[in-house]
């Protein structure tokens, strides 16, 4: 346990309860550098309520691979869900006992009588111009979400299934994915170092910051949006299956332009194309994962 927990402040005073969440895939660990740069400087300031800061896969992060028997961030269906909670089999496969480890916080902290509880599930991208927030349509205009100055994606739920940003949003946390720029950067760090004082900030978490601390972080992260879009909804997916050698064509990146009928990847199939005109998003350049790419389009 000690491990997970990066940092956890409270001072006794009232306040929001914010848990941010890095590294539930393992080889995306800029989230997790960002909340211990952060939770370095948290003991100097002011806090109100609860801040906790945990790591997400373990085993993953310490083989640098986004899973090692499943994906941490698709189990959370409710079929999953009794079967880690039914007690009566062994969990032998890692991403259970990170799964069960995950689910006793969570659950733990969405029975405390608190009015703002946010839970922000801390990403990276395979592809270039990876700055964006995956948030259920109903918390697309919270004053935390809009505090981090980039894109808004909404309607993914429809196609990722047993996310936690799902399953938290259902135990009553405004949850979303922050998916801070692209694996492996540098900058991808400073992100979301950037985003989760905003957050905080925003959500009263803290108090006697600098002056002109949130407007130099508005700032930053305005620069680093600058040219995408302000709000996108998800209209397709393409699905990898097990095997099937898919490989992603060079050159793409989040809300590139895309035509109908653009030969975007390729499997032992044969071409894949975009089966509509909309914006490319998440298209995959790692050889782990089953989510190919998507198509969003600006919303009207």
């Amino acid at each position: 346990m000690k491990d997970r927990i990066i940092g956890h402040l409270t001072q006794g005073r009232p306040g929001p309860l914010v848990i941010l969440i890095g590294g539930l895939h393992g080889n995306e660990i800029e989230g997790v550098r960002a909340t211990e740069r952060v939770f370095e400087q948290l003991k100097k300031y002011t806090i109100n309520g609860e801040i906790i800061g945990l790591r997400g896969n373990l085993t993953a992060i310490a083989q640098q691979r986004r899973y090692v028997a499943y994906d941490l961030n698709r189990c959370w269906t409710e079929a999953h869900l009794r079967f880690l909670r039914s007690g009566t089999i062994e969990h032998a496969k890692p991403e259970d006992q990170e799964a069960i480890a995950l689910l006793e916080i969570i659950d733990h902290y969405a029975e405390q009588s608190v009015s703002t509880k946010v839970i922000a599930d801390l990403h990276t991208t395979s592809a270039q111009k990876g700055n964006f927030v995956i948030v259920p349509e109903y918390y697309a205009n919270h004053p935390v979400v809009e505090a981090l100055h980039i894109p808004i994606v909404v309607n993914m739920e429809y196609f990722l299934r047993g996310t936690l940003l799902n399953y938290s949003c259902e135990r009553g946390f405004i949850s979303f994915a922050f998916e801070g720029g692209q694996i492996g950067s540098s900058e991808a760090i400073d992100l979301h170092e950037a985003g989760i004082w905003s957050m905080l900030l925003e959500a009263g978490a803290v108090e006697d910051t600098p002056k002109n601390f949130k407007e130099d972080l508005t700032s930053y992260l305005q620069q680093l949006a600058d040219g995408l879009p302000n709000r996108v909804t998800a209209k397709s997916m393409h699905v990898v299956h097990e095997g099937a050698n898919f490989s992603m064509k060079a050159g793409y990146f989040n809300f590139k332009p895309v035509q109908k009928g653009e030969v975007l990847a390729q499997d032992k199939d044969g071409p894949i194309v975009s089966p509509q005109d909309g914006l490319i998003f998440m298209p995959l350049y790692q050889k782990e994962g089953s989510d190919g790419f998507f198509i969003v389009d600006l919303e009207e």
